[in-house]
């Protein structure tokens, strides 16, 4: 009985409960487990002079690894700061080269918007400078949004919208201002962030308007129970969305207008039918 009762105990002893190991020291009952570097709580610099350096720890402060933990103020952190209030940029300065920008704007200025095929002149020799739809509707003046998460559904936020899809920038801000919408506020946040951008990239405010917008559900969505009388429960889902904004300018409507007036009037659809009077007559029911 005794000898059944050890060799339990001993199986009991060999698993690992709560950091008690019985191999350790080749004992029964085993010895409790600890830390090579304890977890302590970090605090953040009393004196205000200590937050604008990193801050030593004292003796004993480190992590699992062994790593000293260093104490940095979020405020002036230069690279969080730097992706936090990201400066926006210009394609035309960091998509070209010095000779193609120099091309590209002179085209610009001859003819309103940039067209292909079109021999510029510049420094006593002449250029031709061809570009492909895509890199021309990429290099035009725009300003690209994207919003946070915004509390609100895809089909909340498309009725919005389709209402300032086509409208200048400046108009969609203001019916923004008087729409009873709950997501209007989080858009015109939006919008005069691109406002904001569109004066740092030297762009006119008063000729940009909204190109493009559309709205994605985001993947996170938050649920919480829903309690229901009788006893029963459900689940509310709080979704979230993101909303971007592509604003463009004048240039893009004049290239717009210059590439449909181009286009022939009479441009017949190409097919097999033979262009004849029909000399049978018809039936009154479809032959498919």
């Amino acid at each position: 009985m005794l000898a059944g009762s050890l060799s339990r105990l001993t199986s009991l002893g060999s698993r690992r409960f709560f950091g008690v190991s019985s191999i350790a020291r080749q004992s029964l009952f085993g010895e409790v487990t600890s830390l090579e570097h304890p977890k302590e709580t970090l605090e953040p610099p009393k004196n205000e002079n200590d937050a604008s350096k990193t801050v030593a720890p004292t003796a004993g402060k480190a992590d699992l690894r062994g790593n000293a933990i260093q104490y940095i103020d979020p405020s002036k952190d230069e690279k969080l700061q730097e992706f936090l209030k990201s400066k926006p940029i210009r394609s035309v300065d960091e998509l070209l080269s010095p000779l193609k920008r120099e091309l590209y704007l002179a085209n610009v200025k001859q003819n309103g918007f940039f067209k292909n095929k079109q021999q510029v002149e510049l420094k006593g020799s002449t250029y031709m400078v061809k570009l492909t739809p895509e890199e021309v509707k990429a290099l035009e003046p725009s300003v690209y949004l994207e919003s946070y998460r915004i509390k609100s559904t895809p089909k909340k936020a498309n009725i919005v919208l389709r209402a300032l899809k086509g409208l200048r920038l400046k108009e969609a801000i203001t019916q923004l201002h008087f729409m009873r919408k709950k997501i209007a506020t989080d858009l015109y946040i939006l919008l005069e962030r691109g406002l904001k951008d569109a004066e740092t990239l030297g762009y006119n405010p008063e000729e940009l308007y909204i190109s493009e917008a559309w709205v994605g559900s985001d993947s996170h969505k938050s649920k919480r129970v829903e309690c229901k009388g009788r006893g029963r429960t459900g689940i509310i889902t709080h979704r979230h969305v993101n909303v971007k904004f592509v604003l463009r300018s004048d240039q893009t409507l004049r290239r717009i207008t210059w590439e449909k007036s181009q286009q022939p009037k009479n441009n017949k659809i190409p097919g097999s039918v033979i262009e004849q009077k029909i000399r049978s007559k018809p039936s009154g029911f479809y032959k498919w």
